[in-house]
């Protein structure tokens, strides 16, 4: 039987999938009634998100504040700067697929190139090889997970921005991705405008 916590997850990584993937078929070619169904979805599965979220604070006993490099859509807001004119090179580390399509498709459209890494020891490789400006991780791969991968990355002396991206939003997970070296922590689901907003304000 599983226990709470793996159930809360399992269940927010579904949602996160579903809100990713109708994110993107928002933009393609759909009749007016496709369109209306997709709309119910997303609301759905951000109402459904929201109210696990919030059972879940009800439920922790301990009521520290959230880390100030510890943003979400609620909690930070972020520039309208526009990106043209400066292309940037930017490695995303996600293990999961549709996750993964989701922020590809989501930052080329900003005509940015994107090397994708399936896990940490790819995506190590991937910033041994090239230059980036920024990094996009998920917090739990395989081979190597987010923090481990970080702290390679500082070890190096590199100062890239390095956003980790998680679903869990556990105040002591959080502050050790921070001491880890992390830039920030992003918390799921994320907005695309707020995630562009937050890769051009470390960038440009």
């Amino acid at each position: 039987m599983k226990s709470g916590e793996i159930l809360y997850h399992d269940i927010r990584s579904s949602l996160n999938g579903v809100i990713c993937m109708g994110s993107l078929l928002k933009d393609t070619d759909l009749t007016n009634e496709q369109a209306d169904l997709l709309k119910y979805m997303l609301l759905s599965a951000e109402k459904t998100l929201s109210l696990l979220n919030e059972q879940q604070k009800k439920i922790k006993t301990s009521k520290q504040d959230i880390p100030s490099h510890v943003s979400s859509p609620e909690l930070t807001s972020f520039p309208d700067g526009s990106s043209a004119g400066r292309p940037l090179s930017i490695l995303v580390a996600e293990d999961d697929e549709v996750n993964r399509l989701y922020l590809t498709t989501l930052l080329k459209r900003e005509h940015w190139q994107i090397d994708e890494a399936a896990n940490g020891v790819e995506a190590l490789e991937f910033f041994t090889q090239k230059d980036y400006q920024v990094i996009l991780m998920d917090v739990s791969m395989p081979l190597m997970d987010g923090i481990q991968l970080v702290q390679k990355i500082r070890e190096d002396n590199s100062d890239i921005p390095v956003l980790a991206i998680t679903a869990h939003g556990e105040v002591d997970l959080q502050e050790e991705l921070l001491q880890a070296g992390m830039t920030e922590v992003l918390l799921k689901p994320i907005h695309d405008e707020y995630l562009l907003g937050r890769i051009k304000s470390l960038c440009f």
